[in-house]
């Protein structure tokens, strides 16, 4: 949360902050966070957040969001080709954010 304010403080009226996280509730996220509890050391100081969560962190540190993609919506293997980005979050496993800093 900290990182979050200080990326408000900084940022000019109108400035955006991009943020792309992998979405703890997705498969992909759910394996990730697995490793983690396992002990796999590359995972040893990770956090993993929900998408909702962070929107609501950004929010609370004075961002309005203004545009929310979200893809990875099935498994790679499951994949016949490159899927583009759709709109929302609680598909995807790749989701990114954008917030302004009101004006």
């Amino acid at each position: 949360m900290a990182a979050l304010r200080e990326a408000y403080r900084v940022l000019r009226p109108g400035g955006r902050l991009i943020v792309g996280i992998i979405d703890r509730g997705s498969e992909l996220g759910r394996a990730y966070l697995r490793r983690k509890v396992e002990g796999r050391p590359f995972y040893r100081d990770a956090v993993f957040y929900t998408s909702r969560e962070v929107i609501a962190m950004l929010e609370e540190a004075g961002f309005r969001v203004r545009e929310v993609l979200q893809t990875l919506s099935r498994p790679p293997d499951e994949l016949e080709e490159v899927e583009g980005p759709e709109e929302g979050c609680g598909r995807g496993a790749f989701v990114v954010v954008m917030a302004v800093k009101a004006s």
